[in-house]
Parts: C-alpha cells; structure tokens; sequence
C-alpha cells in the first residue's frame, strides 16, 4: 500500500486513535491481503468461518441474511473505511451469520486474526477502538431487534425520535444538576434544564441516514418517504441530518396507539 492508502485506512474507526506514523510503521510488518469486487459479487457467504478481518477501502456493501425457507433480508450497509463483522472474528464459533455482497466496484483490505492480536497487544488504542467497534455491533442489533416490535416504519422511526429525545433530556438534566451543585449560588434561570420535552428538540442522526435505514430495517429510499411524510404532517422538521422534533406527544402516540385518546 502507498502512503496515501495508509492514511485512508488510519480513519477506519479501529485505528484513528494511533498516530499516522505509528501505523505506518505497524502497516510496514504487517501481514494483510488486497481484494478486489466487482459490484453484484459476492465478498463472503453466510456460514463460512471468518478468520481474517475485512476492511472495505473503497465502494459500498451490503450484509443480507437468508433463512431457511429462502427468504432474504437486508441486515447493514457498509462504507468506507468500515470493518466487516469485527464482532464475530473472536467470537467461539466464528462463523458469518450474514452474505456479505459488493454493492458497488469494491476494494477491500483483510488481516488475519493473528495480525489483529498482535496490533491489539502492541497498542492499547487499537484494543480499545476494537474492543468499542464489537460492543456498538452489538448495540445496533440489540435495537434492531427491539424494533423490530413495531408493525409500522413510522411507529419505529417514532420510538427512536422519542428515546432519543428522553435520553438528551436526561443528559441536559443531569448537567444541569451537576451545574448547580458545583454553582449553588447561580440565578433561578440558570438552574432550570435548559430544554425540556415539550420544546422542540433537535436529533442529530449519526454516522448517516443509510446506517439509520439500516437500523430500521429498510432500503434508504423507503426512510427517506416516511420522514418527508412525517415532516409534512408537522410531526418533525429537517435541517441536514439534524431531526427537529415538533410534536413530541404526537410522537409518542404514535409509538403507543393503544394510548391515543378516542
């Protein structure tokens, strides 16, 4: 790999925390395969062991899960530079429980699980970025599941405005009682929470709008729909990919039907 490549590949979420010439020198010894896909191939099949971590450096992909009747749905969508399935190379049975197919012209960089152990002993950062990459896979599924109560894209788009609404509420109110007791003389007005959930409250979705698709369980184009629908019904407004939620009640009803009022 030139140096260029190596300064692409030391965004990757797993080593942004190594300092560039740090990992040049780890990428000069390192033992790594370059892969090349032409869009429509297939990159990995569900059920083969998976002893070398992939890391997509060009193009999009995709993970589809099929069961035994044959039916397929699409789990994640990958962009660069993103590790493929990094929860499941140390995992006791490693095996792909996805397809993981190039959606695009791709280029790919993979590292035997050998070479990953020897990074993650030799830099602490890397371990610890790894170690975060497999727990936020494993939170993404997790919500993914719970989601997956919800008959209606709306009603699940809801539960995630709402919750994450509750959360920035409970992170603004626990600052603010951190505020006062280290300012105990401060003004009344200060020590309000400086936002509450009858207020306009602005989401801010991360990483993208295709890996929150992804956790909803559909094709980017369907959340696109329901999010223009839900902002002409005055339910949110948009500003980029900033949420503003305008009837957080409305939401809620949303999110539990048996709750509206007749």
């Amino acid at each position: 790999m030139n140096d260029r490549e190596i300064a692409k590949l030391a965004t990757c979420n797993l080593f942004r925390n190594v300092s560039i010439e740090r990992f040049a020198d780890f990428m000069k010894a390192a033992r790594y395969r370059e892969h090349e896909f032409r869009k429509g191939g297939l990159i990995l099949l569900q059920g083969c062991v998976y002893a070398s971590l992939y890391i997509l450096l060009d193009g999009s992909a995709y993970a589809e899960m099929t069961d035994n009747e044959g039916r397929c749905m699409r789990v994640e969508t990958f962009a660069p530079v993103e590790a493929l399935a990094s929860a499941v190379l140390f995992s006791p049975k490693p095996v792909l429980p996805v397809t993981v197919g190039a959606q695009s012209d791709c280029r790919i960089i993979s590292f035997p699980k050998e070479e990953i152990i020897k990074m993650c002993m030799s830099e602490k950062a890397i371990l610890e970025s790894f170690l975060a990459d497999s727990g936020a896979r494993v939170q993404f599924l997790s919500e993914r599941l719970r989601l997956t109560r919800f008959a209606t894209l709306r009603q699940r788009i809801a539960d995630w405005l709402v919750r994450k609404a509750q959360a920035q509420h409970t992170m603004l109110r626990d600052s603010s009682t951190t505020d006062q007791s280290l300012e105990p003389d401060a003004p009344e007005a200060i020590q309000k929470s400086p936002q509450s959930l009858q207020q306009p409250i602005s989401i801010r979705v991360e990483p993208s709008f295709e890996k929150m698709a992804d956790l909803m369980g559909v094709a980017r184009p369907s959340l696109s729909r329901e999010l223009s629908h839900m902002r002409s019904d005055g339910l949110i407004d948009m500003e980029g990919r900033t949420i503003i939620l305008e009837d957080i009640e409305a939401l809620k009803n949303i999110r539990n039907p048996k709750s509206r009022q007749p």
